[in-house]
């Protein structure tokens, strides 16, 4: 937890990160080199960086923004981690060392940081990451620390069963943003506050099958351009073999080629081991034993699958909730101390659960052009009158190019192709049996 402003920025990257330490492996003791980034060659460019923040900054209605910690409260943005030498070459990572870009995203995310926080526990965010839940039914938590030294979390999917696809499934009542605000939460509590360099980088690793498309296409956007250089590796498991090649495809249609350097999909559990770093010891028991065992424990609903997928890639990832968050305007800060009631685990929340969710596999690992629609925004969150009036009803306006329809007719042709060999491999393995 931070306590003050002077206790909010990091300290910089420094030479422990070259540092050799004893990682146990089984009955043995190893050494293994803790990971350390590429892009300290950055370095001799923040001078530059800082000077054209502010430049950039200044120039803004208003003067430059305060970096906006996710419970609210706001600090000078030099003063924040982003600010900090390590925060500032991961903007210059992101942008290859390109001062200017990098002064831009960085000056953009102190923007988006004043519209998407603060954020709270509370509602269906505290029953997302209720640490109290069984290990299983959580869709993010920390798994441990790799043989290199980084935070391993899981993200999952549950099999289809991540956010509501149907109004009538009353089990699974988490919309897309729900899951994505809960996730941002989660990544600024647990990397972007945590207290050492390593722990502020993430492996992840995505389990129990397909990514829901709004909340993929909206995260990644989000994780891209406001958490650059978290994302160490990731690894999707356990994906069939026969299933691998078509996944590695979505990935190569949503992801950018940087990203697909990163990513890694997986059937056996030693590769998947090897990928996120971790022991066979440090897998809690419901992901041990081979695909097989999983899918016997877990049983898919292929079908469920199938219409997700599908569901998916006829929305292209989009959703009137995804779209309209984060609103347009700042929030202001004494929006904060309104009250609000926090749902316990097993109490019923009295909010609906938004309509229209749709799905697909790997959205969580790409993205497209955001859809900008008219916001219905409250007076109080209006930033010195800069905003839609309320009472404006927001109105899709989003036309397909060619591009677009060309992604979504091939996405389309390799989703059922896929639902077909994961139908068939299921049939086969039950037969052979």
């Amino acid at each position: 937890r931070v306590g003050s402003s002077n206790s909010v920025r990091h300290q910089s990257l420094g030479s422990h990160c070259c540092q050799r330490i004893p990682q146990s492996h089984g009955s043995s003791v190893c050494m293994m080199e803790q990971w350390a980034p590429s892009w300290t060659r950055h370095r001799p460019l923040l001078p530059a960086l800082r000077e054209e923040i502010f430049r950039q900054a200044s120039a803004l209605p208003g003067g430059a923004p305060p970096f906006r910690l996710h419970d609210g409260r706001e600090v000078p943005w030099p003063e924040s981690p982003n600010g900090s030498d390590e925060g500032l070459l991961r903007f210059l990572q992101a942008r290859s060392g390109a001062v200017e870009a990098a002064a831009a995203m960085f000056v953009k995310n102190l923007e988006w940081r004043r519209r998407a926080f603060p954020l709270r526990r509370e509602g269906r965010i505290a029953e997302l990451l209720d640490e109290s839940l069984p290990h299983k039914e959580r869709r993010f938590a920390k798994m441990g620390t790799s043989l290199d030294g980084l935070s391993v979390i899981k993200q999952d999917m549950m099999w289809a069963r991540f956010v509501t696809q149907r109004p009538e499934n009353v089990t699974e009542r988490y919309s897309a943003l729900d899951c994505v605000k809960a996730y941002i939460l989660f990544l600024e509590e647990n990397v972007v506050m945590a207290p050492t360099f390593l722990e502020r980088q993430v492996v992840v690793l995505s389990y129990g099958g397909f990514c829901p498309a709004d909340w993929g296409r909206a995260f990644a956007a989000l994780l891209q351009d406001n958490y650059p250089e978290r994302l160490v590796r990731a690894v999707i498991w356990p994906v069939p073999g026969v299933l691998c090649k078509t996944v590695r495809t979505f990935c190569f249609i949503f992801a950018s080629k940087e990203l697909n350097t990163k990513i890694k999909i997986e059937a056996e559990e030693s590769e998947m081991l090897k990928g996120i770093g971790l022991t066979s010891s440090q897998l809690p028991e419901y992901m041990q034993g081979g695909l097989w065992a999983i899918v016997d424990r877990d049983k898919p609903d292929v079908e469920l699958l199938r219409r997700m997928v599908i569901d998916g890639f006829r929305s292209r990832g989009h959703s009137r909730d995804m779209d309209g968050w984060p609103p347009a305007a700042p929030v202001l800060l004494e929006a904060i101390n309104e009250p609000h009631v926090i749902v316990q685990r097993g109490q019923k929340s009295e909010k609906s659960v938004p309509q229209g969710m749709a799905s697909c596999w790997c959205g969580c690992l790409g993205r497209d052009p955001p859809r900008v629609l008219p916001q219905a925004v409250s007076p109080r969150l209006a930033d010195k009158g800069k905003c839609c009036p309320a009472g404006v009803t927001a109105q899709p306006n989003h036309r397909q190019t060619r591009s677009e329809i060309w992604q979504v007719a091939l996405g389309a042709l390799l989703a059922f192709l896929a639902a077909f060999l994961f139908a068939r491999w299921r049939l086969e393995a039950s037969t052979s049996r």
